[in-house]
């Protein structure tokens, strides 16, 4: 599988981030506290939110205001752009919200090309 392209909003630091034309071998470097580690949490809150439920992977991380950017009110969103190997393009995209102190879902959507 080969991520094309990873969009983050509202999650931790990423306010609104794209990386596009992902590599399949990646070094990330950078500063303390520039997001190395969110960036790798990004894709084990993905993968517990789809084993287990989105409630559970929030609570793992201190509930959803630890989650959320600092400011900000809207949800968090994900979307990663994939493809297998010589296959059609894949979209999933996750908006998560609080709402009434619960955790929802406010989008989920999986698109093929």
């Amino acid at each position: 599988m080969q991520i094309e392209t990873l969009e983050i909003r509202n999650y931790r630091l990423f306010r609104n981030a794209r990386l596009a034309i992902l590599p399949q071998l990646a070094v990330i470097v950078g500063a303390n506290g520039s997001g190395k580690t969110t960036l790798f949490d990004v894709f084990s809150f993905l993968k517990e939110s789809l084993a287990q439920n989105v409630a559970a992977a929030v609570a793992r991380r201190g509930g959803f205001k630890e989650l959320i950017s600092r400011a900000e009110s809207g949800p968090i969103g994900l979307t990663v752009k994939f493809r297998e190997s010589g296959g059609r393009l894949a979209t999933y995209q996750l908006e998560v919200a609080e709402e009434n102190g619960r955790v929802v879902v406010h989008r989920e959507v999986l698109k093929f090309r």
